[in-house]
């Protein structure tokens, strides 16, 4: 397997678990009152799911791709790839997120950033 996959992986888990966040802050009712703690738990959720977005990435990579190779020369290649891409998960999550925040004003996804 390639390094190439590697990152295309990093990329479809972030954006996977960006849909799961904005699935969870559309859950959270807004709450009244002086002191509502609705943005705080939706900002909570979007940090939650973007270390957790990271975390399974490098578990995917380490466990379906770094394990299974044999040649030592390429299991080196393949764990700087997933330690890299682990990265970019988690910096285009919040990206991602925060562009989301920006564009979607209907007062839920825009506490993650708020």
């Amino acid at each position: 397997m390639s390094t190439t996959s590697v990152y295309v992986y990093a990329v479809i888990f972030a954006a996977v678990f960006l849909l799961i966040a904005l699935v969870v802050a559309k859950m959270i009712d807004f709450e009244g009152g002086q002191n509502p703690r609705d943005p705080f738990k939706r900002k909570l959720w979007f940090w939650v799911l973007g270390v957790a977005a990271s975390i399974s990435n490098f578990l995917f990579g380490y466990l379906t791709i770094y394990l299974p190779e044999t040649n030592p020369y390429y299991q080196s290649q393949l764990i700087t790839a997933i330690g890299i891409a682990t990265g970019v998960c988690l910096v285009l999550y919040i990206i991602l997120g925060f562009v989301l925040s920006k564009v979607i004003k209907d007062g839920k996804v825009n506490n993650w950033f708020s």
